[in-house]
């Protein structure tokens, strides 16, 4: 007997002591996997608690420290190569722009840090079919935007299977609880949301903030605002003459992944919104139903320190916001400001925004795993 179970006894030794040797080897990667997660929880928290700080501050002064969480460090934007997110959640580096992947994680009832999973997204809105954001990679099972035309023109152009969920801050919730805003509401009073153009990595754009500031005033005289939020974009800093007495507001650097629930929070305290441009704000508004009122002021864009590929499509991206305000019956210049008709801008920006897509837990799980299809 003990000749013949020698083999045996051998092979179990060798499964034994390869198992063991695995495992350590092993063991160091898992670590450091867990460092990695740990990292990204710790981040998640840290900015959460920028965010909490900014909100809850009395007077009301919502500006969200524009620092970025790079390995465990706060740190100045500056040393981060431009439109790049410190976060290493996702595969993807654009995803966390805004914090898209941890709001639609979250209402995907998915981890929020975990494994990565096989998405990319447009960050943003586009009109142009010249535009775009991130080509798709070979792995991408999905490729989340929007609308349903992006979602068709993602189909056609890169054959990857293009989902419209609707609108992002539908899936955003407000950093404040629900006693707090409505407390907070009832103090600001009537309250008027100043979303202003802003700038673009190697894209200068000039306008007059004169001339913007002019006609806020004009229309709280008329209006009976009461409280006045300018929010900043983190690069730009605010207009020197603005009235003492408005709100200054900022949703930090784009890698804060809050910054769509602190911009759910900004539209939740307002009544009307002041904008000059049909970007991802003004979809945003429309699907909260807020009052909007178009600022036609004279925009120049300077693309020179820009790539030819990206003029391309800055430049026609450019046109096609300028045609849809002129189709949607904003003058190309007033001494006022134009209400924006809400019903029929949502009927004719519905295939860029997707006003009536909405995906729910279980569906928006499938889509982030690329296990749907539209």
């Amino acid at each position: 007997m003990g000749p013949v179970n020698a083999p045996k006894r051998l092979l179990y030794f060798l499964k034994a002591g390869s198992g063991a040797r695995i495992r350590r080897v092993l063991a160091p990667v898992g670590r450091w996997l867990s460092r990695e997660e740990r990292r990204e929880l710790n981040a998640l928290a840290a900015y959460s608690g920028l965010v909490h700080q900014a909100f809850h501050v009395e007077p009301f002064k919502p500006w969200v420290c524009p620092a970025v969480m790079v390995e465990s460090k706060w740190e100045q934007a500056s040393i981060l190569r431009p439109t790049e997110s410190p976060a290493r959640r996702e595969f993807d580096n654009a995803v966390h722009h805004y914090g898209h992947d941890i709001i639609l994680k979250r209402a995907a009832n998915l981890p929020l840090v975990g494994k990565p999973l096989p998405f990319m997204l447009e960050h943003g809105v586009n009109y142009s079919e010249e535009s775009s954001f991130e080509e798709p990679q070979h792995w991408v099972r999905a490729y989340i935007c929007m609308g349903p035309s992006r979602a068709a023109r993602l189909r056609y152009r890169f054959g990857v299977n293009g989902i419209a969920v609707g609108p992002y801050i539908n899936y955003a919730k407000p950093v404040l609880e629900p006693g707090k805003l409505a407390a907070l509401k009832q103090s600001l009073g009537k309250v008027l949301l100043v979303v202003p153009v802003h700038s673009v990595n190697q894209v200068k754009r000039d306008w007059s903030t004169t001339e913007m500031i002019k006609l806020v005033t004009d229309h709280c005289k008329s209006a009976n605002i009461d409280t006045v939020i300018w929010q900043c974009y983190w690069k730009d800093p605010p207009p020197a003459d603005l009235p003492l007495e408005w709100v200054l507001a900022c949703n930090g650097h784009t890698s804060n992944p809050w910054f769509l629930d602190c911009q759910r929070t900004l539209l939740e305290l307002s009544d009307e919104m002041v904008t000059p441009t049909l970007g991802s704000h003004l979809g945003y508004a429309l699907a909260l139903n807020k009052s909007i009122l178009m600022a036609r002021l004279e925009i120049q864009q300077d693309l020179s320190a820009t790539s030819s590929i990206w003029q391309h499509r800055y430049s026609h991206e450019w046109i096609m916001r300028e045609q849809l305000m002129t189709e949607l019956g904003i003058k190309p210049h007033d001494d006022q400001l134009q209400p924006l008709d809400g019903a029929a801008a949502k009927r004719y920006l519905n295939p860029y925004f997707g006003f009536d897509r909405h995906k729910q837990t279980d569906c928006l799980a499938k889509c982030l795993h690329g296990n749907y299809i539209e």
